[in-house]
């Protein structure tokens, strides 16, 4: 049980690697019953990415090409699917119930670090600006990590994507990998006290 447990959060965090990891989403009255979709995916940004970078171009924001944070984050997720491969395998010894409980927080160490790291670009996005953009009305701006945010006349959603998902699923399947150690560590103590 524990070993399929493990296996399904490793599958959910390698198809990570090559689904889109967060996306936005971004309307205006002027462009009625149309929506520009971005999504960021492993080696960049994919979607509507002329018409945002022009339609940006007008309000100041550079459009951002290079992704360093992305170079990292892959070589983590494909770190963590590692490390869940191992538990799978692992025995049910002290060490081996450290060592899930130890994966277990990378997951939520890592995801800690890419909120950070998506909400610092985002922050960048809307403060690093040119400054003689032609339109100027719209002041600086920082898009929530999650959820709306309005920009001039734009109304811009971010949210999780298919990848995202299946990695706070990983996350939820290794967390429950390593609670399912403690009942395990305390069942022979409880035995010797009922005998």
């Amino acid at each position: 049980m524990k070993r399929a447990l493990y296996l399904a959060a490793a599958g959910c965090t390698a198809a990570a690697l090559v689904l889109p990891l967060w996306g936005f989403a971004m309307s205006a009255p002027q462009y009625p019953g149309e929506t520009l979709h971005l999504q960021v995916v492993r080696n960049g940004i994919a979607g509507d990415v002329g018409e945002v970078s022009t339609l940006q171009k007008y309000i100041g924001v550079k459009f951002p090409t290079d992704l360093p944070e992305l170079r990292w984050a892959m070589r983590a997720i494909a770190a963590l699917a590692g490390l869940l491969i191992v538990a799978a395998f692992a025995d049910g010894g002290r060490s081996a119930r450290a060592y899930r409980t130890a994966c277990a927080a990378a997951f939520v160490v890592f995801l800690a670090a890419a909120a950070v790291a998506v909400q610092t670009r985002l922050y960048r996005v809307g403060h690093e600006r040119d400054a003689t953009a032609p339109i100027r009305a719209v002041g600086d701006f920082t898009p929530p990590l999650v959820g709306p945010a309005k920009i001039g006349n734009f109304v811009m959603w971010s949210f999780p994507h298919a990848g995202a998902l299946l990695l706070l699923g990983a996350t939820a399947l290794s967390i429950a990998g390593a609670r399912g150690n403690r009942g395990g560590a305390c069942r022979p103590a409880q035995d010797a006290a009922a005998a």
